[in-house]
């Protein structure tokens, strides 16, 4: 037996549909500045630190495989969009990577907005756009992990303040 839907007399606006898209987009552009964030607050010495363990990447490598997956679906799915060119894990700086997260974040950006309005895959790869922006929020955020723990052990802890500032998406969102 349904209860009955008490009204206040006042007429409220209908609704707006919630943008979902849009939604996605604003996440990730969230995700995509606390990269940055991240990167312009590690401390210059674990950038290219010896990693603590065999067989691991050095933070500069972690962030330039980072920045380099996904690029050319980019490109293959907007050649017309300015993305940008594959780091060098051996020679890339924190300033770089900087620069090229930003750049990545404007790309991706500008070639998934039509493609979620579009739909199909992106850019010849097996994602569709939401899979594509979701499966890359999580690599992003794996890899954060991996840094941050890798900064730990090689000494060097990210500030609380920096640790509190990722976890402030509004305002990564803003900047």
């Amino acid at each position: 037996m349904s209860r009955p839907v008490h009204t206040t007399g006042s007429r409220a606006a209908p609704a707006r549909p919630y943008d979902v898209a849009a939604a996605l987009l604003r996440a990730y552009a969230a995700s995509a500045h606390v990269n940055v964030y991240l990167i312009e607050r590690l401390d210059p010495a674990v950038w290219r630190a010896k990693p603590p363990a065999p067989k691991l990447r050095t933070i500069a490598a972690l962030v330039a495989h980072l920045h380099n997956c996904g690029l050319v679906y980019l490109q293959r799915e907007n050649p017309s969009v300015a993305v940008p060119p594959e780091l060098d894990r051996h020679r890339v700086t924190q300033a770089a990577a900087a620069r090229a997260l930003t750049a990545k974040r404007r790309a991706v950006l500008a070639v998934l907005t039509p493609a979620l309005a579009r739909g199909g895959r992106v850019g010849g790869s097996s994602h569709d756009p939401v899979t594509f922006l979701t499966y890359y929020m999580a690599h992003d955020a794996h890899h954060r992990g991996q840094i941050l723990w890798q900064a730990r052990l090689l000494g060097h802890p990210v500030s609380t303040e920096t640790m509190s500032g990722m976890w402030q998406w509004t305002a990564r969102s803003q900047e």
